[in-house]
């Protein structure tokens, strides 16, 4: 839902504003993995957590500009390698999905669900990591452990490394400009390779999650924090936004034209 304010003005630091919960809408219907397992479990752990409502489409073209002006997010549990290819998008929905990002939409990607369109570069650049053929791989699913990179993001910020099972990405096609907020070391590639970025498109924040390859795969209390943290960050929640005035930035001011989203206010 969108949020107005009556305010023109208002200190960062006196920003106490409770926001309403953070509607997201997840893509899928389409991918090389079970989405059908997974889209359940992902929609469970974002309103379990109180913080945010869900809906669920399982045909892209659903998605014109009306409907994606609903939600504050847009998760990506779909891609194009299933084995029953998806009907090509138009050209209408390519446009509806990249402004939504570029006009201050979250962009959330779940393990494979960017690995589509390599020809598309505002994908490609929105999805911030993705599956590139001939170059990205991974081995057999095993143990390994995560590590936090970037202390200081609000998505990671407080958070321990932590231990997993699961299947381990090497040598993703990482956009010029995405931060890695954690890695795993490959014993393929003798390197420590992202699995969780964050970055911008236009005015919209996007988070991608390599991890988890299953259902199973998504029960863990790391993947959990580092999934709702990550979509709380996409959607440029007030606390998001408030901790992006503090921690990173730190301005004086916050300026937030009349009839504006909230989330989508910039910080100058």
């Amino acid at each position: 839902m969108k949020r107005t304010v009556s305010l023109l003005i208002l200190f960062a630091s006196a920003l106490t504003v409770h926001a309403e919960k953070i509607d997201v809408v997840i893509l899928t219907g389409s991918n090389n993995h079970k989405w059908m397992n997974t889209t359940p479990v992902l929609e469970k752990i974002l309103e379990q957590s109180g913080t945010f409502t869900v809906d669920v489409v399982t045909e892209p073209e659903q998605l014109t500009a009306a409907v994606l002006a609903k939600y504050d997010v847009l998760l990506s549990n779909w891609n194009a390698y299933g084995k029953e290819k998806p009907v090509p998008w138009s050209a209408a929905l390519r446009t509806a999905y990249v402004e939504f990002v570029r006009n201050c939409g979250g962009h959330v990607v779940v393990h494979a669900g960017s690995a589509s369109f390599p020809e598309w570069d505002d994908y490609q650049k929105l999805s911030l990591a993705t599956w590139e053929k001939e170059q990205t791989g991974h081995g057999p699913r095993h143990e390994f452990e995560v590590r936090m990179t970037e202390a200081d993001h609000p998505v990671a910020e407080g958070l321990e490394d932590f231990r997993t099972n699961d299947e381990l990405w090497y040598r993703a096609a990482v956009q010029l400009g995405a931060t890695v907020l954690t890695e795993a070391y490959s014993k393929v590639t003798k390197n420590w390779e992202p699995s969780a970025l964050a970055g911008w498109f236009g005015k919209g924040r996007c988070f991608t999650l390599l991890l988890g390859h299953g259902a199973e795969k998504m029960q863990t209390d790391g993947f959990q924090t580092l999934l709702l943290r990550g979509a709380e960050w996409a959607a440029d929640s007030v606390s998001a936004q408030s901790t992006r005035a503090t921690s990173e930035e730190k301005p004086n001011i916050l300026f937030i034209a009349v009839d504006d989203l909230l989330r989508c206010s910039e910080l100058t």
